[in-house]
Formats: structure tokens, C-alpha cells, sequence
């Protein structure tokens, strides 16, 4: 969410401050959701939700009649809030929150986005991997790689670090012992966690065989046969 203040004269021309809030609000294709204005609702004597600047809902009347939702809109009159059901695709776009207390309140506007489902699988792909060197580090290349790979974003962590993108660099020692590497795929309506633990091996059979399986995948995309290095079990 962000703010900005807007001035505004009256007609005496004494500038007013008008503070308004934003933010964005994600849901997929037959979930409900709730539109909440996060102000107080204590002595709050007016309020009213627009869709698209046509009224929805108001503390008075409750939800008005013609209403675009059709029959799938329900207004809360304590928490002030607006619950829209089975939503569509057509359903996004902006609802502006507007009431009347005491004091001067702020105008909240909320833009919903309502999209197709889009689960995602997630992968982590090891695809090289350093002996123990002369410094007594070894040194991991990762790969996080979703399903459908479209507007996903990746996190890493690794025990309390993260670090964004899909590919992740790291270097730790055999008295790091088992190290978790964790990464989290998500798009605007889902996201799924990929996670392998591995170790380190500071003896001198120490290799990329004997610490892991190779397993051949088809990369159908290049139209060749590539090696994906999976952990074994630790």
C-alpha cells in the first residue's frame, strides 16, 4: 500500500489535504474476496464503496440494487468491509472506499486483479558442484526452475539468508554440515517451495558422482539431452 496527500481549496480557497491510500489485491477465477478499508470503524456515520466509480455499497442502504455483481456482493455494516463471490475476470478493476466520522478520514482505493488459476510445480536443479578446495570450501551452483515459468519470481534460502533470482551461487564448509538450500517459486496467485539438503564431503573421494546421482532429462527446448545434478539422500 502507498499514500499520497492531494490539495484541494474550498470555496473560501483555503487549501484542504485530502490523503488517499492505494493498494492492489490478487485473486484467481471463483474465489471469494474481501475488501477490507483497514481505517477504524468507530464512529464512522457514513461510508460507501464504488465499483469503477458506480456506488455498491453504503452504511445506510446496505448493498444498492443495481449493483454490477449481481447477487454476489455482500456489505458489512460493523467491519464496514465488501465481500465479492465467485469472482470472474471481468470483476477487476478499481473500488474506492469513502466515509464520514469526526475527524477526516482518507480515501482508499483498491485495485483488484482477478486472474486465470495458475498452479505452478518447482524444481531444484543442481547442475554443478566443486570439490573441497585448497581453502577448504566447496562451491554450489543451483537452479530454481517452475512450471509454467511465466511471471514467476524465485526467492533462495539458505538457513537465515536469501537471496533472489533463480539461480543461487554458495560456498560452505564440511563443518557446515548439512545445509538446506530452499527456494520459493510464486507467481501472482501461487507459489511453491523446492527444498535439498547437502553436505559438504572434505575426503579426498570427495566427487561430483559420489555425492550425487546424474539422472538425463530431455530439455525439449533445445532440443538435446542435458545432465541435471540431483542431491542423494543425506
Amino acid at each position: 500500500m502507498f499514500s499520497e496527500v492531494s490539495p484541494l481549496f474550498n470555496e473560501r480557497g483555503l487549501s484542504i489535504s485530502i490523503i488517499v491510500f492505494y493498494r492492489a489485491v490478487f485473486n484467481v477465477v471463483g474465489d471469494s474476496v474481501e475488501l477490507l478499508s483497514n481505517l477504524p470503524t468507530e464512529g464512522v456515520t457514513r461510508a460507501t464503496w464504488k465499483y469503477r466509480g458506480s456506488p455498491v455499497a453504503n452504511k445506510v442502504s446496505g448493498v444498492i440494487e443495481n449493483n454490477p455483481f449481481k447477487g454476489r456482493v455482500e456489505f458489512n455494516n460493523t467491519s464496514l468491509s465488501l465481500t465479492i463471490r465467485h469472482l470472474t475476470l471481468q470483476d477487476s478493476g478499481e473500488f474506492s472506499f469513502t466515509s464520514l466520522a469526526a475527524i477526516q478520514r482518507p480515501t482508499v482505493f483498491i485495485t483488484l486483479q482477478v486472474h486465470e488459476p495458475k498452479d505452478i510445480s518447482n524444481s531444484i536443479v543442481f547442475f554443478n558442484i566443486s570439490e573441497v578446495g585448497s581453502n577448504g570450501f566447496c562451491r554450489v551452483f543451483l537452479e530454481c526452475k517452475a512450471n509454467p515459468d511465466s511471471g514467476v519470481t524465485y526467492i533462495w534460502t539458505v538457513g537465515n539468508q536469501t537471496r533472489n533470482g533463480s539461480r543461487l551461487q554458495y560456498t560452505f564448509t564440511p563443518q557446515d554440515g548439512e545445509t538446506t538450500f530452499t527456494c520459493n517459486a510464486s507467481n501472482v496467485v501461487s507459489g511453491k517451495l523446492a527444498s535439498k539438503t547437502l553436505r559438504c564431503n572434505n575426503s579426498t573421494e570427495s566427487s561430483i558422482e559420489g555425492m550425487f546421482r546424474k539422472e538425463m532429462f530431455e530439455d525439449s527446448n533445445k532440443n538435446k539431452s542435458v545432465y541435471f545434478l540431483n542431491l542423494l539422500d543425506v
